[in-house]
């Protein structure tokens, strides 16, 4: 990683309206190299130019991730909410596993609305994660694009690809040694 790396995806987020293709590893690169910045800067002596130079690389840095990280979370609220599906290729880790609890939210919220809609007050109790009708899943091996039980399409997939399907859907990959559940921190 470097910072024209960073200035780059930065700039291109900037000026796309859709999300920009980030490797899946970003975050923890840009982790990495501010790491390094940080023991750079520790190891210099104060009130040198370099160690100025590398403060405020530093600084850049962390205000650049800041902005990267809010733009394209923005843009998957946005997509989502509007109903257009969110390329996971072009997400990182991270940003797999927030769209995944942020379509947990959204289904919980549709069916908020659809309760309205029938004239029944929303049940605003806390539902368990389950409720949501969506399992985590690592996928194990490639498989092509299917088509839900909610009938939207999900995939291709690569191994290692972590991805929400519809509980059904993701229970059938499991049974077929095809996925494996991936595991909620907190809840062994």
């Amino acid at each position: 990683m470097s910072y024209m790396h960073l200035l780059n995806a930065w700039r291109e987020e900037l000026c796309e309206n859709d999300l920009q293709v980030l490797s899946p590893s970003f975050y923890n690169e840009i982790g990495k190299y501010i790491a390094k910045l940080r023991e750079e800067t520790r190891m210099l002596e104060r009130g040198t130019t370099r160690s100025r130079i590398v403060e405020k690389e530093k600084e850049n840095v962390e205000k650049m991730v800041d902005d990267l990280f809010k733009l394209r979370l923005r843009k998957m609220i946005s997509a989502e909410s509007l109903g257009k599906e969110v390329d996971s290729e072009k997400l990182t880790i991270e940003e797999r596993r927030v769209l995944l609890e942020l379509k947990r939210i959204l289904s919980e919220h549709q069916e908020s609305l659809k309760s309205i809609l029938r004239g029944q007050a929303p049940d605003v109790r806390a539902k368990p994660k389950a409720s949501s009708g969506f399992e985590v899943v690592r996928i194990l091996e490639h498989i092509p694009t299917i088509i839900g039980i909610d009938m939207k399409t999900y995939g291709p997939f690569k191994p290692e690809d972590v991805t929400a399907l519809p509980a059904e859907n993701a229970e059938n990959l499991i049974r077929k040694g095809l996925a494996v559940k991936v595991e909620e921190e907190g809840s062994a």
